[in-house]
C-alpha cells in the first residue's frame, strides 16, 4: 500500500514539473479570475501580459463584451475565443487561443491561453473587438453632442421665455391700468345716468381694447421671430436691398446703396426683415423733409459688414442700450417693435447688430449688422 502512494506522489511531481517546463516555454498559460472577473494569480510565460488585481478585460481586449456569457458558466460549459493577437507596444504576444471555464471547486474561473499551431486565416478577434470598442465610442460622442445641441437651445428658448413674460409684465401693465380706470369711470358714469359720459368711455375702452389686441400680437410676433427652421437660399444681396428701399415710400429721403454686396447662401426672409426695420426706421424718425440715408457692405470673408447711417436727429447715448427693447420710441412714433425685431432676426443667424457713433461732425443714426455668411439654421 505504501508502494503504490509513494509511485502516485512521484507521478503526480512528474506531471507538474513537466507542466510547469511547458508554460515556461511558453506552450500554455492559466489564470485564475474571481466571480468579478478580477485577475487573483497567473501561471506561466503567456499570462506575463496580464494585470493581477485588474479586471481581466483591462488586458485581455478580446473578452471586451463577453463578461455577461462568462459569468453566466456553469460547470462544464467554455466561453471560447480563438486566433486572437493581443498587441502590446512594439512585440506582440503569440496568435493564442484562449477558454475560460467555471473552476469546478472554488468561486471563479480558470482562463487558459494555448498557442494557435498554424496560421488559419481567421480574423483576429482582437481587432473585431477594437473596431466594435471604437464604433460604440464614436456612438457615444454623437449623442454627447446631440445632447449638448439640445440643451442649448433649451437653454436659448428658456431665455426667450423669461424676456418674453418680463416684457409682457412691464409693457402690458399700463394698458391694464387704463382698461381698469375706464371701466370704474363707465360704472359711475352709468350711476349717474349720464349717457353720453358712458358712450365717450365705451369709445375709449375701445381704443385701449384695440391697443391690447395690437401689443399682444406685436409680442406674439417678435417672440416667434427667427425660431422657424427656414431653407437657405441663394441671394443676390445688392438685388434684394434695392427691391427693399423700392418698396418704401421715400418723401424726400434720398437713399445710396454703395460697397461690395455678394451672392451668397443665407435666409433671406430674416435678412429682409432686419434691413427693411433699420432703413424704415430712418425714413420714419426723420425730423427733415429732405435727407440722406446711407447703406454700405463690406465683405469681412465669413460676414457681411453692413451699415445703415442716416442724418436725421439721432438717438442719445443714454438711450443705446434701451432702443432695441420692445415698445420702445423716443419720438412717439411707430409701434417700438422695428429694432427689437431686427435685432431678435440677426441673432437668430448667428449675427450681431448695434448702434455705432454717428461721427465727428455728424448728425443722425448708424447701425452696424454682422450677418454671418454661414448661417445659424
Amino acid at each position: 500500500m505504501d508502494t503504490e502512494i509513494n509511485l502516485l506522489d512521484v507521478d503526480v511531481q512528474a506531471r507538474l514539473r513537466a507542466g510547469d517546463q511547458l508554460a515556461k516555454r511558453g506552450v500554455y498559460g492559466i489564470v485564475w479570475l474571481d466571480e468579478d472577473l478580477i485577475v487573483r494569480r497567473r501561471y506561466g510565460s503567456l499570462t506575463t501580459f496580464v494585470e493581477e488585481g485588474a479586471c481581466v478585460t483591462h488586458s485581455v481586449a478580446p473578452l471586451i463584451g463577453l463578461e455577461t456569457d462568462i459569468k453566466q458558466l456553469t460547470e462544464g460549459d467554455a466561453v471560447r475565443v480563438p486566433n486572437v493577437t493581443i498587441v502590446r507596444g512594439r512585440d506582440p504576444t503569440p496568435r493564442l487561443n484562449i477558454i475560460v471555464y467555471r473552476f469546478p471547486s472554488e468561486d471563479g474561473f480558470l482562463m487558459t491561453f494555448g498557442l494557435v499551431g498554424t496560421d488559419n486565416g481567421l480574423e483576429i478577434e482582437l481587432s473585431r473587438q477594437a473596431r466594435a470598442r471604437l464604433m460604440a465610442e464614436a456612438e457615444v460622442l454623437a449623442k454627447s453632442r446631440e445632447l449638448a445641441r439640445a440643451n442649448a437651445e433649451l437653454r436659448m428658448a428658456n431665455n426667450d421665455l423669461e424676456q418674453f413674460a418680463a416684457i409682457v409684465t412691464h409693457d402690458l401693465k399700463g394698458p391694464m391700468r387704463a382698461l381698469d380706470y375706464l371701466v370704474e369711470d363707465i360704472a359711475q358714469a352709468a350711476a349717474e345716468n349720464n349717457g353720453a359720459a358712458v358712450s365717450r368711455k365705451l369709445a375709449d375702452l375701445r381704443r385701449q381694447t384695440s391697443r391690447m389686441s395690437w401689443m399682444l400680437s406685436s409680442l406674439l410676433e417678435y417672440a416667434s421671430a427667427g425660431s422657424a427652421h427656414a431653407a437657405l437660399e441663394h441671394v443676390d444681396t445688392r438685388a434684394l436691398v434695392q427691391e427693399i428701399v423700392g418698396s418704401l415710400p421715400h418723401g424726400g429721403i434720398e437713399v445710396e446703396i454703395i460697397g461690395d454686396w455678394p451672392a451668397i447662401e443665407t435666409l433671406a426672409a430674416p435678412f429682409d426683415l432686419a434691413v427693411r426695420n433699420l432703413v424704415e426706421n430712418g425714413m420714419k424718425h426723420h425730423d427733415r423733409n429732405q435727407g440722406l440715408i446711407t447703406i454700405v457692405c463690406e465683405d469681412k470673408g465669413d460676414a457681411l459688414e453692413i451699415t445703415i447711417a442716416d442724418d436725421g436727429p439721432g438717438i442719445a447715448a443714454e438711450h443705446h442700450r434701451s432702443i432695441f427693447l420692445p415698445f420702445r420710441t423716443l419720438d412717439g412714433k411707430g409701434s417700438g417693435m422695428g429694432l427689437a425685431t431686427a435685432k431678435k432676426m440677426v441673432e437668430a443667424v448667428g449675427g450681431s447688430i448695434a448702434i455705432c457713433p454717428a461721427g465727428p461732425g455728424r448728425r443722425g443714426a448708424k447701425f452696424e449688422i454682422r450677418w454671418p455668411k454661414q448661417v445659424v439654421t
